[in-house]
């Protein structure tokens, strides 16, 4: 019986959380600095009353220790509660998230307040007003 069930929630896993890796993205730039370009794609913001989840595209502009050039993050944010957690972390050995995957995180994460003035406060608002 569990095997059928993980053989059941394997698509249903695929199509809400990682076949969207696979989606074409409209990037929209947000911030950029020295290091990095971050993007988010508002073509795949899903919200209601409370919460908002959106594709974050973090674009190295130096190759990190671990090989990575991108990474893609979905992250959910507590739009009445001021608070942000990451749904699934994806890194990659080229930019805009291309190539080879280094590293995939399916288990989402703690909830953490949103700092501010900071770029996450600058999606949150994005997000959560749009």
């Amino acid at each position: 019986m569990k095997r059928l069930t993980s053989f059941l929630l394997a698509p249903l896993l695929c199509a809400g959380l990682v076949c969207p890796l696979l989606a074409k993205a409209e990037w929209t730039k947000l911030d950029e600095n020295d290091r990095a370009t971050i993007y988010i794609d508002f073509e795949r913001l899903q919200k209601n009353a409370q919460f908002a989840t959106i594709w974050q595209l973090t674009d190295l502009k130096k190759r990190s220790k671990t090989g990575t050039l991108s990474s893609q993050v979905l992250m959910e944010f507590d739009c009445k509660g001021h608070k942000r957690r990451t749904v699934v972390f994806t890194s990659h050995d080229d930019n805009m998230a291309e190539g080879k995957t280094i590293f995939k995180s399916l288990k989402g994460g703690e909830w953490h307040p949103v700092a501010k003035d900071s770029v996450a406060e600058k999606m949150m608002h994005m997000v959560c007003e749009h």
